[in-house]
């Protein structure tokens, strides 16, 4: 299997690399996972996962760095490593939202649901995604100051990105899904959907890849 020519059903994972302005050595990932819904090519793929960058530059502060794309298929590494397997792209972005009332600490993260169209929902954890203004602590804990704000931002990013051809009613080369660890179930996205504030450690790693 290869990242530069692939059939219908292959699956892949994306990863976006980000630091913090301040302190650049310090760097997290986010991950998606793609299902092809053709037989494509790798410039297909790196468009689809693009509009995986533009949706989080969207929704991050403009003290998020994005610095590294990686794409790879949701195979196990193999060894020696095979060359077609994955592709990275430096990135040279930056969020687009403007600091106000000061950026909440990288600890407390913006949570967005991965809706499927059936089952659970999966959870993306976006650290650098919330200004003080965005948030308050009426019990000692971060909720929205206005969920329907917070939709309204996802939604947007959404439509400007164009991820919503990746969601699973879309018209996109790939969809967006939720894959067990095993990669025999797959259960495609239909929609992101803010449902809060997370506190996580920055040592935390939440994804479930698992290949044998």
């Amino acid at each position: 299997m290869s990242v530069l020519t692939f059939e219908l059903g292959d699956k892949f994972i994306v990863r976006i690399v980000k630091s913090h302005a301040f302190n650049p050595d310090d760097e997290w990932v986010n991950n998606y996972e793609l299902v092809s819904t053709e037989a494509n090519s790798g410039a297909a793929l790196l468009n689809a996962a693009q509009k995986l960058v533009a949706f989080e530059v969207a929704i991050h502060i403009n003290v998020v760095n994005f610095v590294r794309l990686t794409i790879s298929t949701w195979e196990e590494d193999s060894k020696p490593y095979d060359p077609s397997a994955f592709m990275s792209i430096a990135l040279t972005d930056v969020g687009s939202i403007a600091p106000e009332g000061g950026v909440v600490a990288l600890n407390n993260t913006l949570s967005v649901a991965r809706v499927a169209a059936s089952g659970r929902y999966g959870h993306l954890f976006y650290r650098g995604a919330l200004n003080e203004v965005d948030v308050s602590t009426p019990a000692g804990r971060y909720v929205f100051v206005d969920p329907t704000d917070m939709e309204e931002r996802i939604d947007g990013a959404v439509t400007s990105s164009g991820i919503d051809e990746l969601f699973a009613l879309g018209d996109g080369s790939f969809t967006i899904s939720l894959i067990s660890k095993d990669g025999t179930q797959v259960r495609p996205v239909v929609g992101f959907f803010p449902v809060g504030v997370s506190a996580l450690p920055l040592d935390h790693a939440w994804f479930n890849r698992t290949s044998s």
